[in-house]
């Protein structure tokens, strides 16, 4: 290579500062380009388009359309879609050594995933390019008449600092008002204006695409951002750019969609890679607009017949050659007339252009037959700048919008369909109740992570509603072995014996209650007589005496309970039992009692002399001895739920957070006293930062449809799995479930996705985890066995790699 080549190169080398219009910033969130047009940078939070039905996609466009309405000619939008390989994920450390390593390892395959996980982020920029002022005829005038004195003004330097200071601050008060009602229009979307950090933040995302790069510089100085925005070398090829170390191609807009509807653009969010697709649009006058339409009309109008069908006087109408495409061009023009003068819909300036960018030639040239592929779907094209390559990269940058030189009209309709207005939530990586990170992070099918956190707002109560092999104790086990990163306070109430290996691992105690089960003795009446025990007591006393044949008590017999209750605690300690308490009754209501007390067939499970229950911080209590007897079940658990609920309200853990997990059992529930008691734990648990998690197969299990309701009504979140049996009427009436959400539920796929619904969303969550995971979370009856045998065998750690190992 000869040293003229490489002086010529470099002579023919140029900044990148120089060929963008970006300058400064005026204010906290103004910036300034070098023509004099001001602009704000937004961040929306989009609305998450995955459990949305088609009317409610509409709806969401029209606001936005009625958004684009305030603005006039001199206001330039530009519409940001990003999508980019997400960051590392990081997970804290958690004291229990079990779960601790879950949770690591958990981070690690994600990491691993990197590569196939985006993170999406939508932007928007309102540009307003005042118009200049012109010398007026009058200042002509003066001229002549002192030109002095006139041209001393027009040369002086501080008359034309006044002259562009008065014209900058005109433009910014215009701009400020202008975002004031914009902002209103589009709060759904959940608009954040951004500081100037941030804004020259994303003005680097969109020149420079390694994240090192990108994170590289701060802030600074309000001025020369051309200089400090970028910091790539851009290298020219004939079909590709060269930012930094990343090969950059351009796809622009050549041919709109010939019919558009909201959130056309979906299938673009699929494309494989890393993008930014930018969406300029501003608005041409009406009556500008009316005059081009009119020419063209007239025009194609006069094509329609040819002029050697009149050279012959003779040729009749019906023998000349018309131009139907003429005549059908004329036709649709008048439809462009109807939409403005009856209509009042209006036309503007509108280009689409896509820069992918990535490492791989190859990938990225699969990545372009996609987004063209998205794109000719809907009878729309893009295409691959070339000679245009470069102009059509600086185009996406605020203020250089003369280098977009393919510009098409649309309707202010039209670009609503085509705005970047949706998004997948992602979550937050932090919970706002707890203020730590999120309790797990998912997958999607979209390849986006998921943080996942169980409070709404400060309520955590979850529903799950799972088939049998829908892989809800999977889920479950994954859910509460990632919780203990807060240290909760741990209670699971079960029927299966689906918790007993999580206990173990975690440290735990697991304890089984029933009839033939010795290892504990309950005695209701060895709790302290406070106010709290003592109504507890005599609901507890109720539910005994009612049992299961329908008999309520009446006013006075309530009476006469109460004070029984309190008369017993006036005896000897050693008293305090449940057949003290039958002797103190009137004889019919302690003959209700005969089988509870004494030599009665129940009477192992509440007479005792001691109680000896405990409630330690991961406890799990299995109540499968009593799947049989619900008139034992519903006793039972009303006073281990009273103990639980007692440990919660324990004013030295007012601030610990607490995570009770009812699985399968609490469905028995059918005394209205007991359902009250449940039903006034989902309304208060909250306040002592407590979080229920109620899980069973479905809502047809349920024994009580009022409590069904409530418990419906008081769980902000419902994760709902594989169910192929599904009522599609009864779960949209009871969920408030759309056709495109009842679609998702049906459709997912067993042992590995889950519907999470709340009120304000609807997403599908992939739970997949790495091999040694899998046996943890696991409950298979086979599994368990084979990991109880190779963990007693070898331990935790080399158990763990064998049965990964031989997966």
């Amino acid at each position: 290579m000869s040293i003229g080549r490489i002086l010529r190169d470099y002579q023919d080398a140029g900044s990148v500062n120089g060929i963008l219009a970006l300058w400064g910033f005026v204010d906290d969130s103004t910036f300034l380009t070098k023509a004099g047009h001001v602009g704000v940078v937004y961040r929306l939070r989009g609305v998450d388009y995955e459990g949305l039905s088609h009317p409610q996609r509409q709806a969401l466009v029209h606001r936005f359309e009625a958004a684009l309405r305030l603005l006039d000619e001199h206001c330039r939008v530009y519409q940001y879609l990003l999508k980019r390989m997400v960051g590392p994920f990081v997970a804290a450390v958690c004291d229990a050594p079990v779960a601790n390593e879950a949770i690591q390892r958990r981070a690690a395959y994600l990491n691993g995933r990197r590569q196939d996980l985006y993170d999406l982020s939508l932007y928007l920029v309102l540009l307003y390019e005042a118009p200049h002022v012109a010398r007026r005829r009058t200042e002509l005038r003066r001229f002549w008449q002192a030109p002095r004195e006139a041209l001393r003004s027009w040369l002086s330097v501080d008359q034309a600092f006044q002259v562009l200071e008065s014209e900058l601050d005109r433009a910014i008060g215009t701009l400020h008002h202008k975002t004031q009602a914009f902002e209103v229009q589009i709060g759904e979307f959940g608009p954040t204006q951004l500081k100037r950090a941030d804004a020259f933040r994303f003005f680097r995302e969109l020149l420079n695409y390694s994240p090192a790069v990108v994170d590289a510089a701060r802030l600074a100085y309000d001025t020369h951002l051309d200089y400090f925005v970028s910091d790539s070398a851009v290298d020219c090829h004939r079909d590709h750019l060269v930012v930094g170390d990343r090969l950059v191609k351009v796809l622009s807009m050549k041919e709109p969609p010939s019919q558009t509807f909201a959130f056309l653009l979906q299938d673009l969010y699929e494309v494989p890679g890393e993008f930014i697709a930018c969406l300029e649009w501003q608005r041409i006058p009406s009556d500008r607009m009316r005059r081009d339409v009119q020419s063209r009309r007239r025009h194609f109008f006069n094509k329609r017949v040819s002029l050697v069908n009149y050279v012959s006087p003779e040729t009749r109408p019906e023998e000349m050659l018309v131009d139907d495409s003429a005549s059908t061009t004329v036709r649709q023009l008048g439809d462009a007339l109807t939409e403005l003068e009856v209509n009042g819909h209006f036309f503007g300036q509108c280009s689409l252009a896509l820069v992918l960018h990535g490492t791989d030639a190859r990938a990225l040239q699969h990545q372009t037959a996609e987004a063209m592929k998205a794109m000719a779907v809907h009878d729309g094209s893009l295409f691959e700048e070339t000679y245009n390559l470069l102009n059509a990269w600086l185009s996406i940058v605020p203020g250089n919008g003369a280098h977009n030189l393919r510009r098409l009209a649309l309707l202010e309709t039209n670009l609503a369909d085509l705005s970047f207005l949706f998004t997948l939530d992602q979550g937050e990586a932090v919970s706002p109740h707890l203020g730590k990170e999120a309790l797990a992070v998912f997958e999607t099918p979209h390849r986006t992570p998921y943080a996942f956190n169980l409070h709404v707002q400060d309520v955590g109560h979850t529903l799950v509603l799972g088939a049998t092999g829908s892989g809800k104790s999977f889920a479950l086990n994954f859910l509460i072995t990632h919780a203990q990163k807060y240290a909760p306070q741990t209670v699971v109430l079960d029927i299966g014996h689906s918790y007993r290996k999580l206990a173990t691992l975690l440290g735990g105690r697991y304890l089984e209650l029933g009839l033939r089960h010795h290892g504990v003795t309950i005695n209701p009446f060895a709790l302290e007589p406070t106010p709290e025990h003592l109504h507890f007591l005599h609901a507890f006393v109720r539910v005994l005496l009612e049992g299961d044949d329908g008999y309520r008590i009446g006013d006075l017999e309530d009476r006469e309970i109460y004070e029984a209750v309190e008369n017993l605690y006036v005896l000897d300690p050693s008293q305090h039992r449940l057949f003290t308490f039958a002797n103190l009754l009137p004889r019919a209501l302690a003959a209700r009692l005969h089988k509870w007390v004494g030599e009665g067939r129940y009477a192992s499970l509440f007479d005792n002399l001691e109680d000896t229950l405990t409630v330690e911080r991961f406890q799990v209590f299995d109540l499968e001895a009593m799947r049989a007897y619900p008139v034992l079940l519903e006793p039972l658990l009303f006073y281990v739920l009273h103990r639980v609920v007692a440990r919660i309200q324990d004013p030295s853990e007012a601030a610990a957070f607490k995570l009770c997990v009812l699985d399968e059992a609490w469905r028995f529930i059918q005394h209205p006293t007991l359902r009250a008691y449940v039903q006034e734990g989902l309304k208060t648990w909250r306040k002592h930062n407590a979080a229920m998690v109620l899980a069973t197969q479905t809502v047809d299990d349920f024994a009580s449809v009022d409590l069904l309701r409530t418990i419906v009504e008081s769980c902000p979140t419902k994760l709902l799995l594989a169910n192929p049996a599904v009522d599609r009427r009864h779960y949209a009436e009871l969920f408030q479930l759309n056709e495109m959400e009842l679609d998702l539920l049906t459709g997912l796929i067993p042992r590995q996705q889950i519907l999470l619904k709340r009120p304000d969303l609807a997403k599908v969550l992939t739970l997949v985890v790495d091999q040694k995971s899998y046996w943890i979370y696991t409950n298979t009856p086979i599994d368990n066995a084979r990991v109880a045998e190779t963990f007693r065998e070898y331990g935790f750690e080399a158990g763990l790699d064998r049965l990964a190992a031989s997966a």
